[in-house]
């Protein structure tokens, strides 16, 4: 076939690739077949390969220790077995011993094609390494994804959107539209003027809507305003899909954070903290629904129950992309300089992922509904609705409340400086008449 210039890889393509792969044929043959260049496929045979096993040979039992051969260890799983570790099926010295040293990569995966689908020395266990796969569904997955998060952020360096602003501001002063700027300027900017009208929306810039000619004649949409936008490839390293690569332990015991916010009337927030595990949520009124803020509130949960406390409870903070959250370094910093936790981030739209602490929202929202101002709520009152919310039973717990759980687990410390207390199950009160029937109101 042919080779196409700038053509893209579908999901024909890229089973085609996969069901060759399997068959051992080189990376040069699949080119020839699906009509591409032989770098094309080496790109994406590296850039798609993933360590996921799900449609192979089941390999997570496989010892990859270097010293599998000369260790003499034994009952390391603590259940009184006599065999040699080394030999065990489930290979438990992968995750549990101390001396475990995983060995090199395989030296065949420096060169095409790069993956083990047709491997002999897979197929016949004689393999000792930790194995490459690629995957077209996977792959074609990961390239859907790879499509939207190229077009979100800013499409610029922070000094191309400074220079672009600099020319357009001063001749929006002077009445022209951004058509006319862009009909005799355009080629001087990174982007169109298209975008630029999204930006402004957006509220990256310090033009607003107001300056525009027609934007007057129209009622402008309800939007968030938004005191950081990242630019591109600015979460690196702290999506989901990276989340996802963490230990399913670590997974669990993640902190998922959010923030409930007011009716018109007043800038308070709430932050809250669920620990996934036990469905526990620590709220924490906010003057200001703002990075600033979040970071000081932390700060003071911190203080509260010291850094190691604090490293161990709230290791790894799942959050979604407000940006109140975005100021990831900011999060992630103890109060004496060091680092206290890791941060995340769920995809665009996908509060799915954090699901556990939406689901609690609608427990909170029981008590305080939309459209609640909370100018006149005292931090005193906050953490009696914090009590009650979490001495509510859950069903997903087996009719335990989550105060129950937490109490033996997080740093009593906590519980008295956001003075949350258990509360009896017949006096939980998960209406909006809790604070009046308490006296407070």
């Amino acid at each position: 076939m042919p080779v196409s210039k700038g053509r893209h890889l579908v999901m024909f393509d890229r089973r085609m690739i996969e069901d060759m792969l399997r068959d051992g044929e080189s990376v040069g043959a699949i080119a020839g077949k699906i009509g591409v260049s032989w770098a094309t496929v080496a790109r994406e045979i590296k850039r798609h390969r993933t360590r996921d096993t799900t449609h192979y040979q089941n390999l997570d039992g496989k010892n990859l220790c270097q010293f599998r051969d000369s260790c003499r260890m034994t009952n390391m799983c603590r259940t009184g077995c006599n065999s040699r570790c080394s030999r065990c099926a489930s290979a438990a010295c992968n995750k549990v011993c101390e001396k475990y040293v995983e060995v090199p990569e395989c030296p065949k995966l420096s060169r095409a094609p790069y993956v083990c689908n047709g491997c002999r020395s897979r197929i016949t266990l004689a393999c000792r390494h930790r194995c490459w796969f690629y995957d077209a569904d996977a792959a074609n997955e990961e390239a859907a994804w790879a499509k939207v998060a190229g077009r979100q952020g800013v499409d610029c360096s922070p000094e191309e959107l400074a220079a672009m602003v600099a020319v357009v501001k001063p001749l929006m002063k002077k009445g022209q539209s951004l058509s006319h700027i862009w009909q005799t300027h355009g080629s001087e900017f990174p982007v169109g003027a298209r975008t630029f009208y999204r930006y402004i929306n957006l509220g990256i810039l310090d033009i607003c809507n107001l300056e525009l000619p027609k934007k007057v004649k129209y009622k402008p949409r309800r939007r968030r305003k938004k005191d950081e936008v990242p630019f591109r490839h600015s979460l690196e390293g702290r999506t989901y899909e990276d989340f996802q690569r963490l230990d399913y332990d670590v997974q669990m015991s993640a902190v998922e954070m959010d923030c409930v916010v007011s009716a018109k009337g007043s800038d308070k927030a709430i932050l809250t903290l669920l620990f996934r595990r036990f469905c526990f949520q620590i709220m924490v009124m906010l003057p200001a629904h703002t990075s600033e803020c979040v970071t000081r509130a932390l700060d003071s949960i911190e203080m509260l129950c010291g850094r190691q406390a604090f490293m161990d409870s709230f290791n790894v903070l799942l959050t979604d992309r407000g940006s109140e959250f975005l100021d990831y370094e900011a999060i992630g910093r103890s109060v004496d300089g060091g680092r206290r936790c890791s941060v995340y981030y769920c995809d665009p739209l996908q509060s799915g992922q954090k699901g556990r602490c939406e689901k609690n929202h609608v427990e909170l929202r029981k008590i305080l509904p939309k459209g609640t101002c909370f100018e006149g709520i005292t931090n005193y009152e906050l953490s009696i609705i914090c009590s009650h919310v979490n001495s509510y039973t859950r069903p997903v717990l087996g009719g335990t409340a989550p105060i129950d759980i937490a109490s033996r687990i997080l740093p009593a410390d906590l519980f008295d400086g956001l003075a949350i207390r258990k509360i009896n199950p017949d006096e939980v009160v998960m209406r909006p008449s809790l604070l009046a029937e308490l006296g407070l109101r």
